[in-house]
């Protein structure tokens, strides 16, 4: 019998992409289930919990930018964002190392997909996959590819005994919010070899938009900073068919600075000089000029 033809909905599909944004109450439980190399023991299972302002940044046909902003000790912190392209035929992949690189992707494999870019809180790139959106009467889910990533937050300024995590993502829409789902190995590149099994699973549950009034008010005073940010990234991108970047200069990472003068009253000219010197320090070698990587998200 003859496979069914491919189809797809970019307009169902970007329905269940602008359900994430919103107000939420989030649950983030991360666990190590399987043991994969001799001797090694499993760290205890990660949980917490605080509230996160998921605010749309840009949102155009076949392109959507989602900005999260959480809510943690009585202030708010910039945090992850994830951008969205229907039919995106360019992925930026993590490598190792703090080194990233493009790669083509197929006409067949791009059709009815959707790309997932997500992005540090300096908007720096983390990791980006592909995948298509499922949609019945349960609900809708994406799935990605098996993607490389920078060790997370949780861990990198605890750990330094292993160097990527392997994971695929799954994004689920529910009746009261979202949920984000991660099957993830911890992989260590020298000499290759997997050390554990890690289950991640973030539940995003809808709550009243005045519980993130303090990170609405962050996003509105900050957004035409961290816009011209995205900005000056896109234009490092367009210029590279990849990255490295130093993991700090002077003792400092990139957010620092660049959180710090994301509060500060600077005209915009001055602000995107300012933007443009401080991540071109984190910049390891030139751009090659033949080279490109273009559009790479808003």
């Amino acid at each position: 019998m003859a496979a069914k033809p491919l189809t797809c909905d970019e307009r169902v599909d970007r329905k269940a992409i602008l359900a994430m944004a919103g107000s939420f109450r989030v649950a983030f439980d991360f666990e190590e289930t399987e043991v994969l190399a001799p001797g090694y023991e499993k760290r205890p299972p990660l949980g917490t919990e605080a509230l996160e302002l998921v605010a749309v940044a840009a949102d155009s046909k076949g392109r959507v930018s989602l900005q999260h902003l959480l809510l943690i000790d009585g202030g708010v912190t910039k945090h992850w964002r994830q951008d969205w392209a229907f039919e995106d035929r360019e992925l930026l992949e993590f490598k190792g190392r703090n080194t990233w690189a493009g790669r083509q992707v197929s006409a067949d494999e791009a059709r009815c997909s959707w790309t997932q870019a997500v992005f540090e809180v300096d908007d720096s790139p983390r990791y980006e996959g592909i995948g298509r959106w499922r949609h019945d009467a349960q609900g809708s889910v994406w799935q990605s590819n098996e993607t490389w990533r920078p060790l997370p937050r949780r861990e990198y300024t605890k750990r330094s005994d292993y160097d990527v995590l392997l994971g695929v993502n799954r994004h689920r829409i529910t009746r009261t919010g979202w949920e984000h789902e991660q099957a993830n190995v911890k992989l260590v590149l020298s000499p290759q070899h997997s050390l554990v099994r890690e289950r991640g699973l973030n539940r995003y549950t809808r709550v009243d938009a005045e519980t993130t009034a303090l990170a609405a008010s962050y996003w509105q005073a900050t957004g035409v900073f961290w816009q011209l940010v995205r900005a000056e990234w896109t234009r490092v991108l367009a210029a590279r068919t990849s990255l490295q970047l130093s993991t700090e200069v002077a003792g400092a990472r990139l957010y620092e600075p660049l959180f710090e003068r994301a509060e500060a009253r600077v005209e915009p000219a001055a602000t995107s000089v300012f933007i443009h010197e401080t991540i071109a320090r984190y910049l390891v070698g030139a751009a090659e000029p033949s080279a490109s990587m273009p559009g790479r998200k808003p």
